[in-house]
């Protein structure tokens, strides 16, 4: 019944690919593992956090790396799935990318990885990392997760003379929603420390208006990458961001933001923004690349179509399929387009070009284009 199950995860109904994934859990099969492994891939973040769920008991050589890339989902609620069960699987090299984490934009993924780091009795090594991982347990999963305001002391608190105390300020001043605590977390951001104002930038998440935007934006170019992440991660939620701030951040040194400034220009249908995402289908980074194809899709501009096509030569498969499916969001009938057909030259001379898994595939690329 292999073939069965193969199936299924084709479905067009992305409730029936979860039920699948929520039935592989617990099985000993190799191919039910490859198949649970496949759908990290998955379009829909249910199927992904299902198929996550489903590999806590897997064989660890045939998971560990699927779970490590889903921990740079751009679901938050994959992520935290992720470092849950990879804390659960007591691997102690697991503690560098779930550190790596105690950075995520999100409170509930930062404190799913604090808390497996626990579990796999992790020490940081540098203060920087003693302040993320306190504050990721001390308020994501302690007052945060209670629902418990801080107390009012703490507005007076950015100027303390340690950076701990001063970001966990930033921290506990998000809860105040007043005019004070407004003015004191725009003061934090001027803090030496970067964890500070990693912390509140955070904090300002929940602040509206253009001026809490503004103030922002100045962070895109900050020197630390983790505060230019954590700026643009929460710049990219706000809707009244305008687009071409993003534009110069496709050339950033950390992939992360590249991801993230991708993952934004992809909500904008405009051919301008297709050209400048379309050179990073062949970015160094593998997410990267993943992020440009489905962002491509998204924007859905025919200028993409040669590009996308030659993007199915990648030798990473979830590059390939979110390149496939892109092409299919733009033109069902890509193979029979006039782009296809300038493309097929180039793929035939890299056909050789690629290891084996890959020429299979690109094979089936250039027949399609032939028979159209």
């Amino acid at each position: 019944m292999v073939w069965l199950k193969t199936l299924r995860l084709k479905s067009e109904n992305p409730r029936v690919r979860q039920r699948v994934v929520e039935k592989l859990a617990g099985s000993d099969n190799s191919h039910d593992t490859e198949l649970l492994v496949a759908s990290l891939n998955d379009t829909n973040s249910q199927v992904r956090c299902a198929a996550v769920r489903a590999l806590q008991k897997a064989p660890e050589e045939a998971c560990i790396q699927g779970l490590l890339t889903a921990l740079r989902d751009e679901s938050c609620d994959v992520r935290a799935a992720a470092a849950d069960i990879l804390g659960r699987r007591g691997n102690s090299t697991l503690t560098y990318p779930l550190s790596m984490m105690l950075n995520d934009c999100e409170p509930r993924a930062r404190e799913a990885a604090a808390r497996a780091l626990q579990n796999l009795s992790w020490k940081p090594s540098t203060s920087e990392e003693q302040v993320r991982f306190e504050i990721a347990l001390t308020y994501a999963h302690g007052a945060a997760s209670a629902g418990k305001a801080p107390s009012k002391p703490l507005v007076g608190e950015p100027q303390h003379d340690t950076s701990f105390q001063r970001r966990a300020a930033a921290d506990g001043i998000k809860d105040l929603n007043d005019l004070r605590s407004l003015k004191a977390l725009l003061q934090t951001l001027a803090d030496p420390d970067p964890s500070v104002r990693v912390s509140a930038i955070h904090a300002l998440e929940a602040e509206e208006g253009e001026a809490v935007t503004i103030q922002l934006l100045k962070f895109v170019g900050d020197r630390d990458s983790n505060v230019r992440l954590t700026a643009v991660q929460v710049l990219s939620r706000r809707p009244q961001c305008p687009p071409e701030h993003f534009l110069p951040l496709l050339k950033d040194p950390n992939f992360e933001i590249r991801v993230t400034a991708v993952q934004f220009l992809g909500k904008f249908s405009h051919a301008e923004i297709a050209r400048a995402v379309i050179p990073l289908l062949f970015d160094s980074d593998n997410d990267v690349r993943r992020a440009a194809a489905k962002s491509l899709g998204e924007i859905r501009c025919a200028l993409a179509v040669e590009p996308l096509i030659m993007t199915l030569a990648d030798e990473q498969p979830e590059i390939r399929n979110a390149a496939e499916y892109a092409l299919g969001q733009i033109d069902r009938d890509w193979p029979q387009s006039e782009p296809a057909r300038r493309a097929l030259a180039p793929l035939e001379t890299l056909l050789d070009q690629r290891a084996s898994w890959v020429r299979s595939a690109m094979q089936q690329v250039l027949d399609n284009i032939r028979a159209g």
